[in-house]
């Protein structure tokens, strides 16, 4: 498949300031200077600022990623301390994207955080993500996966996707405006509420979101700057206990 990478045009001139604070990225031949500037010019979106959206975001906004946007319309809770390292103790109570936001800008005080205090779903999410180059998706439930692959497929965008059940998850990137394929190529169906609830349920290992959440940032900077090889068509399946890791390929049903 011939994916029109790098994703995004390469932003201004880096600052003196900028070479040494990306110095460790510009040393990478697939990124160096021009891939950096790619990643300042970016725009990715987060649906969700939880498990999965808490690596991925922190990630990106330490790599230099211009814009940042936030999708989410929980508060933050106790238990979502176990494995949501965007947030604490003191913001307990807060909406996630304003808490999301002060340690964001945290990081880098140059990255935009554009806070969408909304809860998905199919009549505002093409609105939204029209605004992005890439789509994170760090959500927990189907019914909201589907609206995010659908408004994706609409739009052309290239979706990152992960989900996690307990200490195994599976990672992909969708992009059928390329001729790959959809969520809807590997998930034909919506899966009962019975087994959404057993999933919600099912517990999590807080280390593994950090992982998988990671290697979400990891797909979206490969699609920003052109380095390396997305995971479009393949799906990555990893057993953390086990340690074992392996892929499939995916392709669109006919």
């Amino acid at each position: 498949m011939d994916l029109p990478l790098p994703l995004v045009s390469p932003g201004p001139e880096l600052s003196d300031a900028e070479r040494y604070r990306y110095a460790r990225h510009l040393t990478i031949p697939e990124i160096g200077e021009l891939g950096q500037r790619r990643l300042r010019n970016a725009r990715v979106l987060s649906i969700g600022a939880g498990g999965l959206g808490s690596p991925a975001l922190l990630y990106l906004a330490a790599a230099g990623v211009g814009t940042l946007g936030i999708v989410d319309s929980d508060v933050v809770e106790i238990h979502n301390l176990q494995r949501q390292v965007l947030h604490d103790e003191a913001s307990v109570g807060v909406a996630k994207t304003t808490s999301a936001s002060a340690r964001l800008t945290g990081i880098d005080s140059g990255v935009r955080v554009a806070e969408h205090l909304v809860r998905l779903d199919a009549e505002n999410a093409p609105g939204i993500f029209a605004d992005y180059d890439v789509v994170l998706d760090c959500t927990d439930n189907f019914e909201a996966r589907y609206v995010i692959n659908d408004a994706c497929v609409a739009l052309g965008l290239p979706e990152v996707w992960a989900a996690v059940f307990r200490t195994s998850a599976q990672v992909s990137v969708f992009w059928s405006g390329v001729g790959g394929p959809q969520l809807r190529d590997l998930f034909p169906e919506v899966p009962d509420a019975s087994a959404n609830a057993e999933v919600i349920g099912a517990g999590v290992l807080g280390a593994m979101t950090g992982q998988v959440g990671a290697m979400m940032a990891a797909e979206a900077i490969k699609l920003i700057t052109g380095a390396g090889e997305p995971l479009v068509g393949r799906v990555a399946y990893l057993d953390v206990l086990g340690a074992r890791i392996h892929e499939i390929p995916l392709r669109p049903r006919a």
